[in-house]
């Protein structure tokens, strides 16, 4: 008997430490991948988001505003980071919601952003995306600064606010000449947020997505 038990015990570790050293050469399989998978720079994000927006531009006629719509979707979900923005739109009002309030807020939120820029990217007229800077602001922020010249305008400058989210660099906020658009949004929403409540502020992005060219005219 006491053989026998001896045998089960070292039987036991034996498959013990075989176990462990599996799972071993599991975690560093899987790491050196990741580190042989570099996350894009905040750089190349902010380029692949601009090289929509100019397909969106150079077919805006053919698209239509569902088109733009739909082109402009995935990549605006994948590159900003909405889910941060919506809470510092809201400030303090964010903790006092439900869940299903934050759901449908957040659903609010991204339908506004995206059918305001398939809004506004219309009608191509030689528009050039440049990036003409990059620098980390404080510890966990990039700013990249893109430059859009136009054919017949004066250029204009972004400067896109970025951090990174579970290891991918997305934007926070955009900066066009030097205000906030999150600023913006954030002192809008709690005034609503303060007068009218969590009703009246959907009522407001109701109507700013109303108010979208939805006639496929460009």
């Amino acid at each position: 008997m006491k053989l026998k038990r001896k045998k089960r015990v070292s039987n036991m570790k034996k498959f013990t430490a075989s176990t462990l050293c599996s799972l071993m050469f599991i975690v560093l399989s899987n790491s050196l991948f990741a580190a042989q998978v570099p996350s894009e720079s905040a750089v190349q994000v902010i380029e692949k988001f601009d090289a929509v927006l100019l397909e969106c531009l150079k077919r805006s006629d053919e698209l239509g505003y569902s088109g733009r719509y739909a082109l402009l979707e995935p990549i605006m979900k994948k590159t900003f980071f909405y889910s941060l923005m919506v809470r510092k739109s809201t400030g303090s009002y964010w903790k006092t919601m439900s869940e299903v309030q934050k759901e449908e807020l957040l659903d609010k939120y991204i339908t506004w952003s995206v059918g305001s820029y398939a809004d506004r990217f219309t009608g191509y007229k030689g528009q050039q995306f440049k990036v003409i800077s990059s620098k980390p602001v404080r510890t966990k922020y990039m700013r990249v600064t893109v430059r859009i010249k136009k054919a017949d305008k004066p250029e204009r400058r972004l400067a896109y606010l970025l951090m990174k989210d579970r290891g991918f660099w997305r934007i926070i906020d955009i900066k066009v000449k030097g205000v906030s658009q999150l600023s913006l949004t954030r002192a809008q929403f709690k005034s609503v947020l303060k007068k009218e409540g969590f009703e009246g502020l959907l009522k407001i992005i109701d109507e700013k997505i109303k108010a979208f060219n939805h006639d496929g005219n460009g």
